[in-house]
């Protein structure tokens, strides 16, 4: 409600209102794009008479998901639980919230009953918070990661090596899409410090463990070095990059075969009767999905039996016939430490510079002083 009102130091009238928070901000980030309450125009009811105590009491518990945290259900036998979920089912309310919620309360079951949910957002919140949304520490569900940079900021880019249970990550920069004459604004994309940092990270503090595939559009001031710091990635088996000048001449990959990395153009792998192929329209999840399939026979995965998360922040944008899709393939290592031993390679812009001579240090003489025998005999 709008009031006038009189400053009486300046002599200024002006009007003051009094505006809330949109009802999905003060509920957290969870209910953004989401909301918490059941729908009551699609309530499911009995057909004879009033309803269930058993549809009053899943009624009443889900009238309001807010309350809903894993830690509820712990003594709550899977059984009875999956009643709740097919319950929002009928009435059209599933939510990304609680899909998390029984994925983390029941590992070993849900992912039989749900191990597939696709989110696609808008962003109207700072890239963290959506990090924030998809991230599990404890891995009881993975994420595949779509990003497009031009909602980031250089630290949300480096921030993404928080989320703990990626195993599936597409960032893409937009260049003509963002550039224009009037317009000089720094374009947020991938470069070598971030990745640096991300495999500092995953040296550090276990940073993208799980992590299968990484897909890189249109990241234009990435170089070979991206290869040196992927290599402590464990699990890392395909890198599809696509618009990146940097990463895809002769010497670059020769360099990436030192890393154990074996280029392909736009390989297919089947799974089943599934054909995924790594071109730019495949989603990478899809694309994961292929990975899965063609590794789940040579070496045991832990991400293999656990829902995924197919969550996708801003478009992805189509690309032009003319875009150059290249593929780089390797067997993940079980042992990043190991890997690293039997492989420290290091490639520098300096190569061919004559090594600098060690300068010499000033040595000071170690002098001895006159004995007091002699300082008395020149007194006397």
């Amino acid at each position: 409600m709008a009031s006038r009102r009189y400053d009486w130091n300046s002599g200024l009238v002006y009007t003051e209102t009094e505006m809330a928070p949109a009802v999905g901000f003060s509920n957290g980030p969870s209910w953004v794009h989401e909301s918490p309450f059941l729908h009551q125009s699609r309530l499911i009811t009995s057909e004879l008479g009033a309803p269930t105590l058993k549809q009053l009491a899943m009624k009443q518990m889900l009238s309001d998901q807010r309350n809903l945290t894993p830690a509820l259900f712990s003594n709550v036998p899977w059984r009875i639980a999956s009643h709740l979920w097919d319950y929002l089912h009928e009435n059209g309310n599933r939510t990304m919230y609680m899909w998390k919620l029984l994925s983390t309360a029941y590992p070993t079951e849900f992912w039989k009953a749900s191990a597939y949910w696709q989110e696609r957002v808008t962003p109207v919140m700072p890239i963290k918070d959506y990090l924030g949304l998809v991230n599990d520490d404890s891995v009881n569900w993975g994420v595949a990661l779509t990003l497009a940079t031009e909602f980031a900021t250089i630290p949300e880019l480096v921030q993404i090596a928080n989320v703990k249970n990626v195993v599936a990550l597409e960032i893409s920069t937009q260049w003509p899409h963002l550039i224009s004459d009037e317009d000089n604004t720094q374009i947020t994309s991938l470069a070598d410090r971030i990745i640096r940092t991300w495999s500092e990270l995953s040296q550090t503090s276990r940073a993208f463990k799980h992590i299968k595939i990484l897909k890189l559009y249109g990241q234009q001031h990435l170089t070979g070095l991206t290869f040196e710091y992927l290599d402590s990635f464990p699990s890392l088996s395909a890198l599809v990059v696509g618009d990146c000048k940097g990463m895809i001449s002769k010497p670059v990959k020769r360099l990436a075969a030192t890393y154990g990395w074996e280029t392909e153009k736009r390989p297919r792998l089947e799974r089943r009767d599934e054909d995924v192929g790594f071109d730019e329209s495949a989603t990478v999840y899809r694309c994961y999905r292929g990975i899965v399939g063609r590794n789940e026979q040579k070496q045991a995965s832990v991400d293999q039996d656990i829902p995924i998360l197919d969550f996708q922040i801003g478009p992805r944008y189509p690309r032009s016939s003319a875009s150059v899709v290249t593929v780089f393939l390797r067997e993940p290592s079980s042992d990043v430490e190991a890997a690293n031993s039997v492989r420290k390679r290091k490639w520098t812009s300096n190569i061919g510079t004559e090594p600098r001579l060690k300068e010499r240090k000033p040595v000071m003489k170690n002098v001895q002083g006159k004995d007091i025998k002699d300082l008395l005999a020149e007194f006397s």
